[in-house]
């Protein structure tokens, strides 16, 4: 009786231990605040200065935007973070950005992520969640 007990337990055990935990939310795996500040802050750096997209940020507070765009990122990766902007489609919508520009920004985004040692899965999982939103920013 007492073997058949252990047995018991022990199947019960390895049951408990075997089934899947949930995944850890996207901004938790991306690296959370601090990661998503840097990639905002590097990407919105560099595309600023590009003479390819620069137009589109002049007069335009940096410090706030990147602080937007930091805010939204953790919104859409599940961060516990209150994005206060507008909609992409409302934000976007006098800024005439092109599809050349869009994905200039994309993969300056892309590298990055590279860069900052962002895992593949979490990074196509970030893209994947952004790409909808090609619609409401691009407008020529």
């Amino acid at each position: 009786m007492r073997r058949l007990i252990w047995i018991g337990l022990l199947l019960c055990m390895a049951g408990c231990t075997a089934q899947p935990k949930p995944d850890a939310s996207l901004f938790s795996r991306i690296g959370g605040l601090p990661m998503l500040s840097r990639l905002s802050n590097q990407t919105l750096d560099i595309v600023s200065k590009d003479p390819r997209t620069a137009r589109s940020f002049e007069g335009v507070k940096m410090v706030t935007l990147k602080q937007s765009l930091t805010n939204f990122l953790c919104v859409k990766t599940g961060g516990q973070c209150e994005y206060e902007g507008e909609t992409m489609k409302n934000a976007h919508a006098d800024a005439h950005i092109t599809m050349a520009e869009f994905e200039i920004m994309v993969e300056v985004l892309r590298e990055r992520m590279d860069i900052n040692g962002v895992g593949t899965k979490e990074k196509n999982e970030l893209l994947k969640i952004l790409a909808p939103m090609k619609r409401d920013v691009v407008s020529d």
